[in-house]
């Protein structure tokens, strides 16, 4: 099956699935599709086979997606309304409640490829990546079987919480989004934890990760205090773990200033 077939048939079960509102393509106003995308950026061929499908849709828990004309209008005048330091490759996709929900097309692969993120309205500078397309975003949303994975920050987050070993270091092998430097810090703690439970010295790898994720959330100035504090929490980690080696080397570091 090809790539276009295959998302053809992932979003007709979007569009099918029970309590999901597709509005008709035959309803997009004939000028909307000049507007519709800024020039000079790609559409992504979900989204692509998304707007062939459906105008836009409102899912049961509140999401909605834009329709294809109001995509640019919408991104320009949040951006000009708030004074927002965007990037032009930030577009403006959807809502739900007290979230804008973004598409990061990341034309330049400066931020780990980009994705769909939720931004709450309160605070329009504080992206968190939730999925990798528009489409799998909605598929999770939805909790289609089979949906597309979630972002590497989320499968962080949820393996951290199952604790779950090899989820965790498959999550963390991948680049992570700008401002998620406190998820990658704690799922980092985490794997640490993990594997200093198993005597495998491979946890001072991921202890070291996990500091030096804090330090860079850390504010100016602080990275001192930051990388000792940070160090602190793995050697406790570790101790907690039954693995008394580590925790001294993770103490060495504390005193020495990593």
């Amino acid at each position: 099956m090809s790539a276009a077939v295959d998302v053809a048939a992932r979003v007709a079960v979007l569009v099918a699935h029970a309590g999901v509102e597709a509005r008709p393509v035959e309803a997009r106003p004939v000028e909307a599709g000049a507007r519709a995308w800024p020039r000079g950026l790609a559409e992504p061929p979900d989204l692509a086979a998304l707007y062939a499908a459906t105008d836009g849709l409102a899912l049961p828990d509140g999401t909605s997606i834009l329709p294809r004309g109001e995509v640019a209008r919408a991104t320009v005048w949040l951006v000009e309304e708030r004074s927002l330091d965007w990037e032009d490759d930030l577009l403006v996709i959807g809502e739900r409640e007290d979230l804008v929900i973004v598409l990061d097309l990341d034309a330049a692969g400066a931020r780990a490829g980009g994705g769909v993120l939720e931004v709450p309205t309160d605070g329009l500078a504080s992206f968190q990546r939730v999925a990798r397309s528009v489409v799998g975003y909605l598929e999770r949303r939805l909790g289609v079987p089979g949906a597309e994975p979630a972002s590497p920050e989320v499968l962080a987050r949820e393996a951290a919480a199952r604790r779950d070993l090899p989820a965790l270091v498959a999550a963390l092998a991948e680049p992570m989004y700008p401002g998620a430097e406190r998820q990658t810090a704690h799922a980092a703690l985490t794997l640490g934890a993990l594997l200093s439970a198993r005597g495998d010295e491979a946890a001072l790898d991921a202890f070291a990760r996990s500091v030096e994720a804090r330090v860079a959330a850390a504010p100016r100035g602080a990275a001192g205090p930051e990388r000792a504090a940070a160090w602190r929490a793995c050697e406790i980690a570790a101790r907690e773990a039954g693995a008394a080696a580590i925790a001294a080397a993770c103490a060495g570091r504390a005193r020495g200033g990593g």
